[in-house]
């Protein structure tokens, strides 16, 4: 774990103000950049520049070093098709949308 040492005073930043808010408040902290880094991704994945993306559930989890992340799945549609999307983020300048659908589907 080579970067490691380097990487515990940004983890502990984040892990104070992290502990600082309810997670209520975390979650609402991160909801924007959630639903923007969804949306990027989207974008390219459906090939199609006009989404529309909403948080279906939000919760606060925690990662094996200790620190809290925001999780969100995100259901996008557009251009007549339909994704969803996993969304962590550790703060809101940091977030990472992962496909959680096996296929783009159709809207019906």
């Amino acid at each position: 774990m080579k970067g490691l040492p380097q990487l515990l005073p940004v983890l502990a930043v984040g892990a104070a103000l992290s502990g600082c808010m309810s997670d209520q408040e975390f979650i609402a902290s991160n909801q924007k950049a959630a639903l923007s880094a969804t949306e990027s991704r989207a974008k390219f994945e459906l090939n199609c520049q006009q989404v529309d993306a909403s948080v279906l559930t939000s919760k606060v989890t925690h990662t094996r070093f200790g620190y809290q992340r925001t999780e969100y799945t995100i259901g996008v549609r557009g251009c007549g098709r339909q994704a969803t999307y996993i969304t962590y983020c550790l703060e809101s300048t940091n977030c990472n949308a992962i496909s959680d659908t096996a296929r783009v589907g159709t809207q019906q």
